[in-house]
Formats: structure tokens, sequence, C-alpha cells
């Protein structure tokens, strides 16, 4: 029950953080960038900025822009019962998983 608790609340502060991005090639054949900001502690301005900062002054062209909130519920139990005593155990826990990105392309 502990672990599990802590490996989401790592994904999560990993998740969290991160702003990222990838190059990718659009089908004209230029070059192009896929950025997310994924968690609940990033907003779609997090991705814009990094856009700017991956562009510069000359600025891009937005493609695509989507995101989403995805709710999540954990649950687990254990019930134990002998002769001599009983004991039971069980746990939840609730959250919201957060996805959003662009895809952009840097202006010439």
């Amino acid at each position: 029950m502990k672990i599990m608790r802590i490996v989401i609340l790592g994904l999560a502060t990993i998740l969290g953080g991160c702003v990222m991005s990838s190059e990718v090639y659009l089908p004209d054949g230029t070059k192009g960038f896929n950025i997310s900001c994924n968690g609940s502690a990033n907003s779609i301005s997090n991705c814009f900025e990094k856009a700017g900062d991956i562009c510069g002054a000359k600025g891009y062209d937005l493609f695509n822009r989507e995101g989403q909130a995805i709710p999540f519920a954990l649950s687990s139990g254990s019930a134990y019962a002998n002769s001599f005593c009983g004991s039971a155990g069980f746990s939840s826990t609730q959250g919201m998983l957060v996805t959003r990105g662009i895809s952009v392309r840097c202006k010439k």
C-alpha cells in the first residue's frame, strides 16, 4: 500500500514539473516541435514560453493545441482475522492526470 502511494506521488512529481519538447518533421518536410507541459503544476503558458525559448524573436506558428484532465482513483485493502484478533486496512488515492501540449513551427 505505502509503496503504491509513493510511486504515484513520485510519478506526479516527475510529470508535474517538466516541460518537454521534441523535434518532429511536418508533412511538408519542415522541422517543427511538439511541446508538452503535463501535470497540474504546469499551465498551457509554460508550453508557449518553451516555444518562445526554442524559436526566439522570430516567433512561431501554432499548429495544434490539445489537453485533457483524466480523473483517477486507486484503492487497495486487506483484512486479516484469526481466533485471537482481527484487523483491516484500506487505502484510497484520488487525483487528476492532466495532459496538455502544442505543436509549433518556428518562423523563418
